[in-house]
């Protein structure tokens, strides 16, 4: 069939009531993919299925031709005629119609179990090979790809980092600055948000992202992987369906593996008055999400994650001075339980009796701590006068022997 005739079938459709197609400034476009999908379910067999798998290996295996100019360059790719082959439109669409397939278990005239193999193969060969070029060519498709075969796309970023060199060092090294600055892990990070709604999947992601945050050096994009683990698990607005057991266990398997960035991330969860969010990406092909579910959060559970978070923080923070030290400016984020619990740690001969250089940092964060509660007492967020009592008298137990340390504080460049 040509062009012309296969247009004029179309317009036919159109004027049918119900019919998923859009013609919009001369443009043809479908409404409703899903529903398309299930019209055409009886016209598609297994010899479709194999070709589009062809078609999209090939066209979604393609490196960028904007990785051959320098980093700062590539804003002016299209300039210099380092373009893709096929169009982002062909691409996107190739990538939605394998999360499509994905999602379909079973179709009328293919072979069982055909149309969500075929996103399984097709996700498999287009990531088993991938090098940080591939994984940026991808970035804006990864959400889609992600949702076509969730098992195979955490295999191929879990071997990925596990490469020598790992491609997503080499990803982040490539992040810019300024106005011309681009990033290319967004649509892994996307992704890997997408899949955490499932409790199938959130354990399994809440590791791959804190790998991903052990190789982060920073940067200025807001979009990291550890602020992804923080957004998905935020106690007053979490972004998984996961129930709070299952969420424990995803810290707590990080905690094993990346103590460090479990440690950022739990002091993230604690109470803070200042945070925000604007949400982890929703998945847009998977039905994790119920239609009636809505965001939000009793009271109950609310104190109940904060408890569990508390409690993880003071069992590090008491395995480890640094980030004692760093707990002590937190105290008043912590449950009663826990602030009683780091208040005994304080009292114990562990730290009574550390020589006075290794007391002195920690009583200086008390100290301080207490003091700014007792300036601003009148404000709606300080301590209590019997808590800050508290905090007075354990740092009295741990203060310096010494006057140079004692007074130290008396000799800085702060006026008040």
């Amino acid at each position: 069939m040509d062009f012309d005739k296969w247009t004029n079938s179309l317009r036919e459709i159109i004027q049918e009531e119900g019919n998923p197609l859009i013609l919009r400034n001369g443009h043809w476009e479908v409404e409703d993919r899903k529903k398309l999908f299930d019209i055409l379910d009886s016209r598609i067999f297994d010899t479709h299925l194999d070709i589009l798998k062809t078609c999209a290996v090939d066209v979604l295996s393609e490196i960028d031709p904007q990785f051959e100019l320098p980093a700062e360059e590539r804003y002016a790719a299209s300039i210099h005629g380092k373009v893709l082959k096929h169009s982002p439109d062909l691409r996107q669409g190739l990538a939605e119609t394998l999360a499509l397939l994905g999602n379909h278990r079973e179709m009328t005239n293919c072979s069982q179990h055909k149309p969500e193999e075929t996103a399984v193969l097709a996700i498999r060969e287009i990531l088993e090979p991938a090098d940080w070029q591939r994984w940026g060519s991808l970035n804006n498709l990864l959400p889609a790809l992600a949702e076509a075969a969730p098992g195979e796309f955490l295999n191929a970023v879990e071997t990925s980092l596990q490469q020598t060199p790992c491609p997503f060092d080499e990803i982040f090294a490539q992040e810019g600055h300024g106005i011309t600055g681009r990033n290319y892990l967004t649509g892994l990070l996307w992704a890997l948000e997408g899949l955490s709604w499932s409790e199938d999947y959130l354990v399994r992601v809440a590791v791959i992202l804190a790998e991903l945050a052990s190789h982060d050096p920073g940067g200025n994009w807001g979009n990291r992987p550890a602020n992804s683990l923080t957004t998905i698990l935020l106690p007053w607005l979490p972004q998984t369906l996961a129930p709070i057991d299952k969420r424990i266990t995803a810290i707590k398997a990080i905690k094993t593996e990346y103590p460090d960035i479990a440690w950022k991330v739990i002091l993230s969860l604690l109470p803070n008055q200042h945070q925000t969010s604007s949400g982890a990406h929703k998945p847009q092909w998977r039905n994790f999400i119920p239609e009636e579910w809505k965001a939000k959060v009793t009271n109950e559970e609310y104190w109940e994650q904060v408890r569990k978070y508390a409690e993880l923080a003071v069992e590090m923070a008491c395995e480890d001075s640094e980030k004692l030290k760093k707990l002590v400016g937190n105290l008043d984020n912590l449950p009663k339980p826990s602030f009683d619990a780091v208040i005994d740690h304080l009292s114990t001969v562990a730290i009574t009796e550390l020589p006075e250089n290794d007391r002195a940092p920690i009583w200086t964060r008390l100290t301080e701590f207490a003091r700014k509660h007792r300036r601003y007492s009148d404000q709606e967020w300080a301590l209590d006068n019997d808590s800050v009592s508290i905090i007075e008298a354990t740092a009295n137990r741990i203060s310096p022997d010494s006057p140079e340390g004692l007074y130290r504080r008396l000799f800085v460049n702060r006026d008040f």
